[in-house]
């Protein structure tokens, strides 16, 4: 069975304001996400901030999803995922930022397809960066990762998936079967980047019209 986990808490600094609330296609950026997360995932976590309100969220959430707060102050992926693990009892889960409009539920179900067996699934690109919030773990060896790499400093999701045991990745040239454009990973960063993305909207839309 298949959760998610989608990371609403972070910081927006170069956006000067929530970017999990930025309006994109007519929805909020978050909503974007899990919107495909919905219709794979038997159960969906949002995890926010602990000074984010939640009513602002439960406006724009559908009632079967559910809110977490950030368990600790320090604002990281890892802390996430920590705060949204507690909230699942599904065999594994998505890992998913809320700031990426144009991630696929194909996409993730090609993952999850991939991860029988493994602790995790992770997208490996040709230069050997990887895409580990875009990812499928395993929930009970990742339980027992987070508690080894929760008491570091500034601890990182790479960190994480160093401690799991077996770990799968795949190369985003398969998954350009499914997206070629690999525009699943963008995420909006900045105001520049959500110029971006909506060029690209504008590119999709139009090659859909021809």
């Amino acid at each position: 069975m298949l959760g998610a986990i989608v990371l609403a808490g972070g910081p927006s600094s170069r956006l000067g304001k929530n970017k999990a609330m930025i309006e994109f296609k007519g929805k909020p950026l978050l909503r974007h996400v899990v919107d495909q997360c919905i219709s794979i995932a038997a159960k969906v976590v949002v995890v926010i901030g602990r000074e984010d309100a939640l009513e602002h969220y439960s406006r724009i959430l559908p009632q079967n999803v559910e809110l977490a707060m950030d368990i600790s102050r320090h604002k990281n992926p890892v802390n996430g995922i920590a705060s949204g693990v507690g909230h699942l009892n599904t065999t594994y889960t998505l890992v998913l930022p809320c700031d990426t409009p144009f991630v696929r539920s194909d996409v993730l179900r090609f993952l999850f397809e991939k991860a029988h067996g493994y602790d995790a699934v992770v997208p490996l690109w040709p230069n050997g960066h990887i895409e580990p919030l875009h990812a499928i773990y395993k929930l009970e060896p990742t339980r027992c990762a987070l508690q080894e790499v929760f008491g570091d400093e500034n601890p990182r999701v790479s960190n994480l998936i160093e401690r799991l045991e077996k770990v799968r990745y795949i190369d985003t040239e398969e998954i350009k079967e499914l997206d070629p454009l690999l525009a699943c990973f963008m995420n909006i960063n900045s105001l520049h980047e959500l110029e971006l993305a909506e060029e690209i909207l504008r590119y999709s839309e139009a090659s859909i019209a021809i």
